[in-house]
């Protein structure tokens, strides 16, 4: 084991104490008072630490990425490749999104406007592309798995 998987191990192991800490705050640290519905008081705390991590992973995954451009100029094409394959996913989303303001009983907030909308479904769409091109990829790895 190297000393950068180890530190990585370590990392990683940080990171999923935080996230046990702060799941475990939502889940048990009690409700807020005098609202409609039930709603734990670390709700905004466990959000900013989603939003946190998946921008951290974001920013790493963009790195990396430059980094291995700038050491490997012939892989380029194929990373240019992807990244064009995920705009057109992108892209193929926000066309299906839809903006038709909801009928939201109750609902007095700002967020029910046709851009939050439409950002809303592109990345739903989005996620259920991705999600459904991982399970194909996932059944294409096993079924091709049992002809070799």
């Amino acid at each position: 084991m190297t000393k950068l998987s180890k530190i990585l191990n370590i990392l990683l192991y940080a990171i999923l104490a935080i996230t046990l800490v702060f799941a475990g705050l939502f889940y048990f640290g009690g409700e807020e008072e005098g609202t409609t519905y039930v709603t734990p008081v670390y709700t905004e705390t466990f959000l900013n630490w989603g939003v946190a991590l998946v921008i951290g992973t974001a920013v790493i995954t963009l790195l990396f990425e430059i980094v291995r451009l700038v050491l490997n100029p012939k892989n380029a094409v194929r990373s240019l490749v992807s990244i064009a394959i995920i705009g057109l996913v992108v892209f193929i989303a926000y066309s299906l999104s839809d903006a038709t303001i909801l009928n939201l009983p109750g609902y007095d907030g700002s967020d029910n406007v046709p851009s939050m909308l439409i950002l809303s479904d592109t990345f739903l769409y989005t996620m259920y592309f991705l999600f459904g091109g991982a399970f194909l990829a996932i059944i294409y790895t096993e079924v091709s798995r049992m002809f070799r």
